[in-house]
């Protein structure tokens, strides 16, 4: 295939999906805070004394795509939440809107193991982007409905675009999540059908990774029960019937009959 044909329409895609997500925030923010349109709102309660939080995701203002977490105070301040008898609402009418939040009113995350999938996809393809930064766009993906094994799948094909990158895989996964892949374009010019040829277009007919690949990769004893399972099977008495001395004695039973 012709992978530079093929590296122009898939920028081409991008820049129309960059388009219309939104055009490019004309003012930076200072660094004593960070600016954004509000992505998604979230409501999160620790579980210890019981206080309510709220984790913001901020895209865009030349700072790209970052989650914060505020008090209710500041978030209701912000307009993120209101209140109404039963507590804390996310205002979805924030929802797209510009805001800047003072970085003293920013809570540090609370210590969290990840995803051991998710983790496991980041470290493998940190090429793509900062292992950190990968994990919470690949969060971020599985929470918008994308199993991980399509995931594993675009990063996969991520790799094999020459110079792939986040804007790459977010466009794959767009791709198959819509149905869309008039973006994308075969080598004789036509659009892929569907998610199937478009991998094989980018993989060239290369036989890719698959989640099990990933899995094994960030653990490799991850197959030790089943050898351990092998090894008592070599050492279990052979069954009747089978090349055992069992089945040789049956075999020799049947021919003394026959005499």
């Amino acid at each position: 295939m012709n992978r530079a044909k093929f590296l122009i329409s898939l920028v081409l895609s991008v820049s129309i999906l960059v388009l219309q997500v939104g055009g490019v925030f004309a003012a930076a923010a200072s660094q004593d805070s960070i600016a954004g349109k509000v992505h998604r709102i979230t409501l999160d309660t620790d579980s210890n004394t019981g206080a309510t939080f709220v984790i913001v995701e901020l895209v865009g203002q030349g700072q790209g795509k970052q989650i914060v977490r505020v008090s209710q105070e500041t978030a209701i301040g912000l307009g993120l939440v209101t209140l109404d008898v039963d507590g804390p609402v996310i205002n979805k009418a924030a929802l797209g809107t510009l805001i800047e939040i003072d970085a003293e009113d920013i809570i540090p995350s609370q210590a969290e193991e990840h995803h051991p999938v998710a983790n496991a996809l980041a470290t493998l393809f940190a090429g793509i982007a900062e292992e950190e930064s990968l994990y919470d766009i690949i969060m971020t993906a599985h929470h918008d409905g994308m199993g991980f094994g399509v995931i594993a799948q675009a990063l996969w094909l991520t790799r094999e675009i020459p110079d792939g990158d986040v804007e790459d895989f977010q466009a794959l996964l767009l791709a198959k999540q819509s149905g869309d892949y008039t973006g994308f374009a075969l080598e004789d010019g036509s659009t892929p059908k569907n998610w199937a040829e478009l991998r094989k277009a980018i993989s060239a007919g290369k036989k890719l990774g698959n989640l099990g690949t990933v899995m094994k990769e960030s653990n490799p004893s991850i197959n030790a029960p089943a050898d351990d399972n092998k090894d008592k099977e070599k050492g279990k008495e052979p069954e009747k019937g089978n090349n055992g001395n069992g089945g040789n004695s049956e075999n020799a039973k049947d021919k003394e009959k026959k005499k």
